[in-house]
C-alpha cells in the first residue's frame, strides 16, 4: 500500500526534486550545492541591483520634473533638490556597499563576492 502526500506517491519523491529551474539538481556534493546556491544568490542580487537602478532613475526624473515646474518657488526648488540628492546618495551607497564587501573580502582573504569558493573552502574535506 502506497502512502500519498499531495497526490504524489512517497516512493517517487527523490532527492533534488522541487520547483523551478533548480528542481532537478543532484545536491549530493558540496560543490554542486555551492554552485546552486551561488546561482540563486547571483540572480537575487542581479534583480535587486536592477530594481535599485530603476528606482534611482525614477527618483531623478521626479526630482528634475519638480525642479522644472517649481516656477521660482524656493520651497519647491529645495524639495526637488533634496529629492535628487537623496537619489544620488542611494546610488552612491549601493556602489560603496559593493566596494566595501570587496575590500573586506580581500582583507580576510576570502572572495566573498563568489560564495561558491567560500562554501567549498569551509565545507567538509
Amino acid at each position: 500500500m502506497s502512502v500519498y502526500l499531495a497526490q504524489i506517491p512517497l516512493g517517487r519523491i527523490g532527492k533534488g526534486q522541487g520547483f523551478g529551474p533548480f528542481g532537478n539538481l543532484d545536491l549530493s556534493s558540496v560543490g554542486e550545492a555551492a554552485s546552486a546556491f551561488t546561482s540563486i544568490l547571483s540572480k537575487i542580487i542581479g534583480v535587486m541591483t536592477v530594481i535599485a537602478g530603476i528606482w534611482f532613475f525614477f527618483i531623478l526624473i521626479i526630482g528634475a520634473f519638480g525642479f522644472l515646474t517649481a516656477g521660482g518657488d524656493p520651497k519647491k526648488i529645495e524639495s526637488a533638490t533634496k529629492r535628487i540628492g537623496n537619489g544620488l546618495t542611494g546610488l552612491i551607497i549601493i556602489v560603496l556597499a559593493y566596494a566595501l564587501i570587496w575590500i573586506i573580502g580581500g582583507f580576510l582573504g576570502l572572495d566573498i563576492l563568489n560564495p561558491q569558493d567560500v562554501i567549498e573552502l569551509l565545507g567538509p574535506p
